[in-house]
């Protein structure tokens, strides 16, 4: 019996390591209230052979918003906010993203009116990129 506590202890305690290595953030400018605008454009980065900017877009219509993915030359006109991002990958044994960077501007001025950071080094839950994004989506445009 005594054993088996030991496991469980030992498990719970790298349970417990791996967890305190995520790390999610966000910051807005004061009085930014980015949930207000309607009409979102994510910026396709030339280097996404992963679908992120189309992911982000997905999430951001299901959360309610007219949201769209392309090249910064196909910006719809009536695009108030556009979302840019950085993502980081990396391989063991499979690929998996390990960060997201996201930046939230007006679509007119260029001014930033918020930022997030997701980074989740360990794929040992097996989160997915499409979980990553959620988190931060709904923490960016403070949706449950």
């Amino acid at each position: 019996m005594l054993i088996h506590g030991k496991k469980a202890i030992l498990a719970l305690a790298g349970v417990v390591v791996l967890t305190g290595c995520t790390h999610l953030v966000t910051r807005s400018l004061p009085n930014a209230n980015i949930g207000r605008y309607k009409h979102i454009f994510v910026e396709h980065r030339l280097a996404d052979s992963y679908g992120i900017a189309d992911e982000m877009a997905r999430q951001l219509r299901e959360m309610g918003y007219d949201a769209s993915a392309g090249a910064l030359t196909m910006l719809p006109s009536d695009a108030e906010l556009i979302v840019s991002y950085e993502d980081m990958w990396t391989w063991d044994f499979n690929t998996y993203m390990i960060e997201i960077d996201a930046q939230v501007r007006t679509a007119r001025s260029d001014r930033i009116l918020a930022v997030g950071h997701y980074f989740r080094p360990s794929m040992v839950f097996g989160h997915p990129p499409s979980s990553m994004i959620h988190e931060l989506l709904a923490k960016l445009f403070k949706h449950a």
